[in-house]
């Protein structure tokens, strides 16, 4: 549920806020709803900023990677926020602080997860005329540098 809040802002902020709005195809309510949430809980969360990435907001650490990278990575060290820590030469309070996030908000790192697992190199392609796929053969290079 939601409550109706009014508020009176500083002419430069309302236009600002209209012209965001706009830009992102927004209404002047969702973009101000989703800017205090943001707000809220950069308050609430020890090292976490918001950026847009491609017209789209982003949780992140405070002037790093985006949190959906870390998570992703931790899976594959099975959530452990050493190996983590180790792997993005972060200190370790850094990736406990998008762990904390992501305790409380999984379904939104998961979904950024998902789509990102979801994009073919087709997709990706269009947006990177210039990429070139090159296929490898791990356990060839494998044998090549050392037994596996």
């Amino acid at each position: 549920m939601s409550q109706t809040v009014t508020m009176r802002l500083p002419e430069e902020t309302a236009e600002w806020l209209k012209s965001s709005a706009r830009r992102a195809g927004r209404s002047v309510s969702e973009l101000g709803a989703a800017l205090f949430d943001e707000a809220r809980w950069i308050s609430e969360f020890a090292e976490i900023e918001f950026r847009t990435f491609g017209g789209e907001r982003h949780v992140c650490l405070t002037g790093s990677l985006r949190l959906w990278k870390i998570i992703l990575t931790a899976i594959d060290y099975s959530m452990d926020i050493d190996k983590t820590a180790r792997h993005f030469d972060l200190p370790k309070r850094r990736v406990e602080a998008a762990f904390n996030y992501y305790e409380v908000y999984p379904q939104e790192i998961s979904a950024a997860i998902n789509d990102v697992k979801s994009q073919t190199f087709s997709a990706i392609k269009r947006k990177l005329p210039q990429l070139e796929l090159h296929k490898v053969n791990v356990n060839d290079e494998c044998e090549k540098l050392s037994p596996c």
